[in-house]
């Protein structure tokens, strides 16, 4: 009776440390999990490092440098009419219409002061009104080339300056103001400064 009694206090004793085996694995496998979740909740930068990167892009600075960009070149000025690619409908005919009165004109000196009159009621709202002939970022009306120098910086949203050297002599400050036309960046202003 002795062995028989100890068979079953060996067999009880073994099934009990067995399922405290599995109650102090289970325990271990939780404390395993709560560390983890309240690691990633003590440092959530590293659940969004990916992100983050992302997010610092701008995609507007990048379009602007592209446009400028060849393949062997991070500085050419885009081809001859530029405008019709990069700008906005309304800013094209802007500039045509600023080319009009104040650049090489068809116009009378009898018509011409109709005509600047309706030019200044039909875009004083909309742009700023600066009589003069007014290109893209101050090129002229020619095909311009490899650039001297050419810098662009953000200044807010939006709005950009990009600052460039043509060479001999001729360098313009401009500050451009990007919207998104049809899934695409256009450029819907460009007030440039001819610098010495």
């Amino acid at each position: 009776m002795y062995i028989k009694y100890l068979s079953i206090s060996l067999s009880a004793l073994l099934i009990s440390s067995c399922n405290q085996k599995n109650t102090t694995s289970a325990q271990k496998t939780t404390d395993s999990a709560t560390v983890t979740t309240n690691k990633e909740v003590s440092n959530p930068t590293d659940l969004h490092k990916g992100s983050v990167t992302d997010k610092s892009i701008d995609q507007g600075l990048e379009w602007l440098e592209s446009i400028f960009k060849t393949k062997n070149s991070d500085k050419y000025f885009p081809e001859y009419n530029v405008e019709e690619k990069l700008c906005t409908k309304r800013f094209q005919e802007f500039i045509a219409d600023s080319g009009e009165l104040y650049g090489p004109s068809n116009l009378t000196d009898e018509e011409y002061p109709a005509a600047e009159k309706k030019y200044k009621a039909k875009w004083s709202n909309i742009y700023p009104i600066e009589e003069r002939e007014m290109w893209l970022f101050g090129r002229g009306n020619g095909d311009i080339g490899e650039l001297k120098q050419l810098d662009i910086n953000k200044i807010k949203d939006g709005l950009y300056q990009v600052f460039i050297d043509y060479g001999e002599g001729i360098k313009t400050q401009n500050e451009v103001t990007l919207v998104h036309e049809h899934g695409d960046y256009k450029i819907d202003y460009c007030k440039t400064e001819f610098v010495d």
